[in-house]
């Protein structure tokens, strides 16, 4: 008996009347749905319970129907499966590095045949290590003391700070949050509004 080919990316929506799955892109989660397909083994069903309500001596046969119904309704299953998977396979991309499913339109890099987190496109990549330099950079400087990391005045002993949560002239703290003059409701970073009672920050 063949195999039944199975992909991870994939949602089965079948019922007892048919059969329907939804295949999802690994990164994005765009994708689409096969179309249903009825069961005939559900048709089948409905003929011999109908065969039994108006045959009451036929009250036997309804296991044998149950039974019936279940075994072709695993075959038509895996037939519809391996029919939308065979489908989605075509449609979906596998990324030969880290093995996801991905949609061709957004997260696949033609030219290296890899989904674009193992393969970004160059300027992709080009913006991706310009940030992670710029971060190094601007961490070895504030370490090097070349800038002052949110450099602030202690509002206790106005000494110049480097920006921790303590002063280190005097130890007081430095956490204080901007507060409305009016109300004195904390304000977030930013506000131009006091959101309780309405004054301009």
């Amino acid at each position: 008996m063949p195999l039944t080919k199975f992909v991870r990316n994939v949602q089965d929506l079948s019922d007892d009347g048919g059969f329907k799955f939804r295949f999802k892109c690994d990164r994005c989660g765009d994708g689409f749905e096969s179309q249903y397909i009825a069961s005939k083994s559900n048709v089948l069903k409905t003929a011999i319970d109908m065969f039994q309500v108006f045959n009451p001596v036929a009250g036997r046969i309804s296991s044998v129907s149950q039974s019936i119904g279940r075994g072709l309704q695993g075959k038509e299953h895996d037939a519809s499966y391996e029919r939308a998977v065979n489908e989605a396979s075509a449609f979906f991309k596998k990324c030969s590095t880290c093995g996801n499913w991905v949609c061709p339109e957004n997260c696949w890099n033609e030219n290296y045949g890899m989904c674009d987190e193992c393969a970004p496109e160059s300027d992709q990549a080009a913006a991706k290590e310009a940030s992670k330099l710029a971060c190094e950079k601007a961490v070895q400087d504030i370490d090097a003391g070349r800038i002052e990391a949110h450099s602030i005045n202690c509002p206790v002993c106005g000494a110049k700070t480097l920006g921790g949560k303590f002063c280190e002239a005097c130890g007081a703290s430095l956490d204080v949050s901007p507060a409305c003059a009016q109300c004195k409701a904390p304000l977030p970073v930013g506000a131009k509004f006091c959101g309780r009672c309405g004054t301009k920050a």
